[in-house]
């Protein structure tokens, strides 16, 4: 797929038809289908080896490096089920050369937005800009994606603190924002230096575009840093659940086990069976002895129950 303007860049073959004349210039892309299309290119061209290399082999990280007459720029989108896909962009005065290891929708964007305004494909600034727009859009839509899903993890946890999978989950989520945050922050700083560098192939008409994808892209990172402090107070609000819910279980049977306390003491008394112990041949000593332990346990609840101890979802005092 190539965006041209009747060039002639100085190579022989293939793509000689799309060498730029003049002022004007050409974006071409490739993806791992086309990479002997591209060696054969890049062979044509006097481009420093490293660029060459940094452009067929990619990085781990998103990274700008300016060579003699041009610049690599490795740039990292996020697709909407999260996984990352690196994209290169080798840029000259005149050209500027895309390749991915597979395709992508990015690729049809930037060309659909090149279609429609003709004159920013006269100039690589422009064709940069919308890479680094798209990239930043993704980036962003990931990011209310996160946001939402962690608002579910909050209701979650109060509606099921004791379910397992939500640590589970959590842990998932902080290792890929752990990812993101890693690619987030290299990509904001090498946005940063094309911001800064003094390059020929940015005018002065893209140098407001670049800057507000940059202030765009910075929300990135710090809402990456945010998210995992949520997690973690997330994680801490489920622990600190379980631990009020297992201190209300202790209660509860801290409870029904002081007022067992004195009827285990009542039927103790009476089962020592002592020869002088006149209520035990008491004709109503049997019912007398289950309506004592049934008065005193029903005291004791009354007690709690007055001081809040049971049956109030408040601890204070009254």
């Amino acid at each position: 797929m190539a965006i041209e303007h009747n060039f002639r860049l100085t190579v022989d073959g293939t793509y000689k038809r799309h060498a730029p004349a003049g002022s004007q210039s050409c974006w071409l892309h490739f993806t791992a289908a086309a990479k002997p299309d591209l060696e054969q290119l890049l062979s044509s061209l006097s481009i420093h080896p490293l660029a060459q290399q940094r452009l067929m082999n990619g990085t781990d990280i998103p990274t700008f490096d300016e060579y003699e007459g041009c610049f690599f720029l490795s740039l990292f989108i996020v697709r909407p089920s999260g996984r990352t896909v690196n994209v290169r962009l080798l840029t000259g005065s005149q050209y500027m050369i895309s390749y991915m290891d597979e395709n992508d929708p990015l690729v049809d964007q930037v060309k659909e937005r090149l279609l429609n305004h003709r004159g920013q494909a006269l100039y690589p600034g422009y064709v940069l800009y919308h890479f680094l727009d798209l990239a930043a859009i993704r980036f962003l839509q990931v990011i209310d994606q996160i946001a939402d899903r962690i608002q579910t993890l909050e209701r979650q946890v109060f509606a099921t603190p004791f379910a397992n999978e939500i640590g589970r989950e959590i842990y998932r989520m902080k290792t890929h924002l752990h990812e993101l945050r890693q690619i987030a922050e290299a990509q904001e700083e090498a946005i940063k230096m094309i911001r800064h560098a003094d390059l020929p192939y940015i005018n002065q008409e893209t140098n407001p575009y670049i800057e507000e994808v940059a202030s765009r892209f910075s929300r990135v990172p710090a809402a990456l840093d945010a998210f995992k402090e949520s997690l973690s107070a997330i994680f801490d609000l489920q622990l600190s659940l379980k631990s009020d819910h297992m201190n209300v279980i202790m209660k509860t049977l801290t409870l029904v086990s002081v007022i067992f306390l004195p009827m285990t003491f009542i039927a103790g008394v009476y089962g020592m069976n002592f020869a002088f112990m006149p209520e035990l041949k008491w004709r109503y000593g049997y019912p007398f002895a289950l309506l004592l332990m049934a008065t005193v346990a029903m005291l004791i609840a009354l007690y709690f129950k007055r001081k809040g101890w049971w049956g109030e979802t408040g601890t204070k005092e009254k």
